[in-house]
């Protein structure tokens, strides 16, 4: 995502006179609006394809940082715990919500 300063950062009241124009914009570009208050950046604007975007890297982030630290683990020695316990926790839980 490249940003360009002079398009791509607007004041509160611009955003809200030109909304319409604004989001065809961002709809075609795919960069976001960052909204300014009184001179400072107060919130960033994105299109919703770009926000599903960045929640599912987000995701997949989180899943492989989990991952490296079980892979870590393991190779420490950390076999987890039996499967037996884990399943009866588990069953434990499904019953007990009947």
């Amino acid at each position: 995502m490249n940003m360009i300063l002079a398009e791509d950062i607007v004041s509160v009241t611009d955003f809200a006179r030109g909304t319409k124009e604004h989001l065809a914009e961002m709809a075609k570009t795919l960069r976001p609006r960052i909204l300014t208050q009184n001179g400072k950046a107060a919130a960033v604007v994105m299109p919703v394809d770009m926000f599903d975007e960045m929640a599912q890297q987000a995701y997949e982030r989180e899943m492989d940082m989990k991952l490296k630290t079980a892979l870590e683990a393991y190779a420490k020695g950390d076999r987890g715990r039996p499967l037996d316990e884990v399943f009866g926790e588990l069953r434990e839980k499904h019953f007990s919500k009947k």
